[in-house]
């Protein structure tokens, strides 16, 4: 793939918008200043209409090909332009929320204008050299009638001030005696273009300041709470503190701004001084569950980590978006576990991020952490949250577990000091490790960056783990081995080993306890290890109250309902059998949050119960249905999913119109997911239908939720094949509302949910002809093994888990 680097350096843009947030025209014009490389200068420019061109302040013809603007040589660039504000959160585009204004007593929408430019639509809004490595400094200024309005970017604003023109100047679409907002904001250090960013709208804010001096302002939507800013705010500030003195270089801009968003494609989204997330990443306050609180901690802490990984020091090219991305979620935990030790949120790593990554990396196809990428296309596949995110931060955890925390950090420290405001690639890294390790940093890490997969250990003997059942020559330098949760790989224990573990089960540490039950059910998935055997397993759980742990259980639990499909006689016993393996801890906790209970039980409580609710307990259902109050913020925030899901079993779903139009009202961002998610529990034809309906309804289920009401759908056996259909009569629909990142996940999604034949012939023959679109190809050939997998998993093993189910339905002692 060409890089436009090649042809000309850029070290500095001057960029003025006129954003008209009413007709959703920008007038543009950039000033590029820097080095020609050849004779001729190459800009990325996607959907810009380019009106005039200055080389060198002379005025010169140009020409556009494939996205780009090809130009004649010159150090100085002036281009004048024009663009409309997009709807599908790529580049510069809409954002919209309602609103109760007092003052008229009216709904007011409200528009937003914001940005999402990583990994390359900053070539939406402005002609540039649209790649990481091309670092330069910026100055932006924003011209907009919307004079109260909030506008900010990267940099705090130099000038601010409101102007009335007497001229008519069509090139800013300024007309006469019109008043306009000018915002000039300070000059950036220098940073790749993908990190540019500014947010123009009417939004809520609260500021504090971190110790070490830092202005940190927390923003959100009108229809917010005020009150949910104030953690979020509280959380970055004593984060930037603890990252200035963990990777011993302070946090270099003047200010931190967090927005909430109402439309955003990704959770969120690290700007250098801006940073962008979707409502439910960022907000919370005291009565906000407990999981939510913990979650939108890490991602603050995930993206604030990226100030320094990836914004001060930033990968040469996307092949190495791992030194971004693993890293961040590694520190994510890091800093979250210093900051609140008491969410014990190593063990959400260990129960997610590993299990997760493990799961993935089973597949034949997958990426490998550092993936080359020779197609545009092929950029936004690689936010591949199981591989480049989770298995690359289970790898960097693995190496700071080999080389020691201390040294490991010493090490990073060397790494920003010597690469502030460059480029680098993994090499880099591994060189200012290996100072203070005593082993072969590059060399042991290479390996396990650069290849897919991981092994299964065999009596020290090691081979790749499918899930396929297959293996090839593939081999990994492997630490020491430990039965805790350090390395990338799975122990496979002989029966008698894997009994006498189970013997001396309650004098495992937390982390043997995950590893023995993740490798076991991995395991169990291939012919090393019967499904059935399974089932003898869980039943060991029901006196067990750590919460990680029934994170797991109720993982084997979710898999093995591939064996039981809903209304047959094996599902019925399978049903039959959860509701005996939760009982027994669902009633020690009770349905209820009691007084100055635990994280551990506040956290477990809704997971049991979601247990319970697929085993179909009329005893949960009723009791919980009668904690339904119409006012929703009065039910508990833990538990409002089982509520809601209750209500709507236990009235006959006779309140599912009510819920929509409490989904269309809300703007609590975990009240509206609650709502949804309950609503996916419909299974009366009339409300099936709507449901579906809803798939198509952008003004009651916005484009950022639609994957998650499209996987819901697929996962209500009753709402599954009519999905289906669906999705195959609509991918360019999917496509057309959601642009180029999310679109593999919908295959991945779709292809999980597939339990026999007929199913997956009919999604091979649909995928094949996208097959060959670079920004499809791997996500397909990973979903066809998937697929295929599974198949052979239920086929080998389901004769022996209909045996064992029986045997329990004759045999209940055996709980």
């Amino acid at each position: 793939m060409e890089r436009l680097l090649e042809y000309f350096r850029p070290v500095h843009y001057d960029i003025k918008l006129n954003i008209n947030k009413e007709t959703e025209k920008v007038f543009g014009h950039v000033v590029i200043k820097g080095e020609p490389l050849k004779d001729v200068v190459k800009l990325h420019a996607k959907n810009l209409k380019v009106t005039s061109v200055m080389l060198d302040s002379k005025a010169a013809g140009f020409e556009t090909e494939n996205d780009e603007i090809i130009l004649g040589k010159a150090k100085t660039i002036e281009i004048k332009y024009t663009f409309m504000l997009n709807h599908n959160m790529e580049g510069v585009y809409v954002s919209t929320y309602d609103y109760h204004e007092p003052k008229t007593d009216k709904i007011v929408t409200e528009k937003v204008v914001a940005t999402q430019f990583e990994s390359h639509y900053a070539r939406e809004c402005f002609p540039c050299v649209d790649e990481p490595a091309a670092k330069a400094k910026f100055e932006l200024t924003i011209i907009t009638p919307e004079l109260a309005d909030t506008v900010i970017s990267n940099m705090p604003a130099k000038e601010d001030k409101v102007i009335t023109y007497d001229t008519v100047d069509e090139n800013l679409e300024l007309g006469k005696k019109a008043k306009k907002r000018i915002v000039r904001f300070l000059e950036t250090p220098p940073m790749s273009t993908y990190l540019l960013a500014f947010v123009c709208g009417k939004f809520h804010k609260k500021t504090t300041e971190s110790l070490h001096g830092v202005k940190v302002t927390t923003y959100c939507a009108l229809n917010q709470n005020p009150k949910a800013l104030t953690f979020p705010g509280k959380i970055a500030a004593d984060t930037l503190d603890y990252y200035d003195d963990l990777f011993g270089i302070k946090y270099p801009l003047p200010k931190l701004d967090q927005v909430a968003l109402p439309d955003f494609e990704a959770g969120a989204m690290e700007n250098w001084g801006l940073v962008t997330y979707r409502e439910a990443c960022l907000l919370a306050d005291d009565k906000s569950a407990e999981s939510s609180k913990e979650y939108i901690a890490t991602v603050i802490t995930h993206e604030l980590s990226h100030q320094w990984f990836g914004n001060l020091v930033t990968m040469a090219w996307w092949d190495d978006l791992w030194l971004n991305e693993s890293f961040a979620t590694v520190m994510q935990y890091q800093a979250a576990d210093e900051l609140h030790p008491e969410y014990h949120i190593w063990q959400d790593f260990f129960a997610g991020d590993c299990y997760v990554a493990l799961r993935r990396d089973a597949l034949p196809g997958v990426q490998a952490v550092r993936q080359p990428v020779n197609d545009p296309a092929e950029i936004a596949t690689l936010f591949d949250g199981a591989i480049v995110y989770a298995k690359g931060a289970h790898l960097i955890f693995m190496l700071i577990r080999t080389m020691g925390k201390r040294r490991f950090f010493a090490g990073l420290k060397e790494y920003f000091k010597k690469h502030q405001y460059g480029n680098t690639t993994g090499d880099d890294l591994w060189a200012a490790l290996q100072k203070h390790a005593d082993f072969d940093v590059k060399e042991f890490m290479h390996a396990w960056i650069s290849q897919p997969g991981y092994p299964v250990i065999t009596d020290g003997y090691q081979q790749r783990f499918l899930l396929n059942g297959g293996t090839d020559d593939t081999k990994w330098p492997l630490p020491k081995i430990t039965d805790d949760m350090s390395g990338h790989y799975l122990i496979n224990l002989s029966g008698p080993e894997f009994s006498e573990a189970l013997e001396k089960y309650s004098k495992k540490t937390l982390e043997q306890k995950l590893r023995l039950l993740i490798d076991r059910q991995l395991l169990s998935k291939t012919s090393l290890v019967s499904s059935a055997s399974l089932l003898d397993l869980l039943p060991e759980f029901k006196y067990e109250d750590n919460e990680t742990i029934w994170e797991i259980v109720a993982t084997m639990i979710n898999d093995l309902k591939v064996f039981c499909p809903p209304e047959t006689k094996y599902g019925e016993e399978y049903e039959n059998f959860v509701r005996q393996i939760v009982s027994l801890p669902l009633r020690r906790l009770g349905l209820r949050a009691k007084v100055s209970e635990s994280s551990n039980d506040v956290k477990l409580r809704p997971l049991l119960i979601g247990l319970a609710l697929y085993a179909e307990d009329q005893e949960v259902i009723s009791n919980l249905a009668k904690q339904y109050n119409p006012d929703l913020t009065k039910i508990n925030p833990d538990t409002r999913y089982a509520v809601l899901a209750s209500n709507l079993k236990a009235t006959a779903e006779e309140v599912f119109d009510e819920y929509v139009t409490a989904y269309r009202r809300a703007a609590d961002p975990d009240i509206k997911s609650d709502l949804l998610a309950a609503l996916t529990n419909a299974r009366e034809a009339k409300n099936v239908r709507k449901l579906l309906k809803l798939l198509e309804n952008q003004q009651v289920v916005r484009p950022q939720d639609h994957i998650y009401l499209f996987a819901e759908l697929l996962g209500n056996y009753k709402t599954r094949e009519k999905t289906y259909d669906w999705f195959y009569k609509h991918w360019d629909y999917i496509q057309e509302m959601n642009g180029e990142k999310t679109m593999s996940d919908y295959i991945r999604i779709a292809a999980a949910r597939i339990r026999d034949m007929a199913s997956a012939t009919r999604f091979m023959e649909f995928v094949d002809p996208l097959a060959a679109n670079p920004a499809f190809t791997r996500s397909i050939e990973v979903a066809k093994t998937d697929i295929l997998a599974r198949l052979r998993w239920i086929q080998e093993d389901e004769p022996a888990m209909h045996n064992r189910l029986d045997d329990f339905t004759k045999n209940p002692l055996a709980f």
